[in-house]
């Protein structure tokens, strides 16, 4: 998991700089870009390199990264039905890391409310 949290931060920045600078996008996206996806990318690292993160900590990055999957396929499904301009494509791939981190975010927590 410490890999793809490493890999979903590097394409966060990148991404968060490419669309810093580009030309055309809406709000929503460049919020999407610029905000959302580090921040999202962050809490992941940080629950991945935390030894044994508190319930609230892994709640609150279950829940930012579930903000991060709904944000990236909203924005997939407003580009393919044509109201944004944009391959469609590319959102869903923004997606995927962070759906996967759900699944361990809540691996975690149900490991930490099982007794020792």
């Amino acid at each position: 998991m410490l890999i793809l949290a490493i890999a979903q931060a590097a394409l966060a920045v990148f991404a968060a700089l490419a669309g810093a600078f580009a030309d055309g996008g809406d709000t929503w996206s460049r919020l999407l870009l610029i905000l959302i996806h580090p921040l999202c990318a962050a809490a992941l690292l940080l629950l991945v390199l935390l030894p044994r993160p508190g319930t609230a900590t892994v709640l609150a990055v279950a829940a930012l990264l579930v903000a991060n999957v709904g944000a990236d396929l909203y924005t997939a499904l407003m580009i393919w039905q044509g109201g944004l301009r944009g391959d469609w494509w590319l959102p869903t791939i923004f997606a995927v890391i962070p759906a996967i981190g759900i699944v361990y975010a809540l691996t975690v927590s149900r490991m930490q409310s099982q007794p020792d």
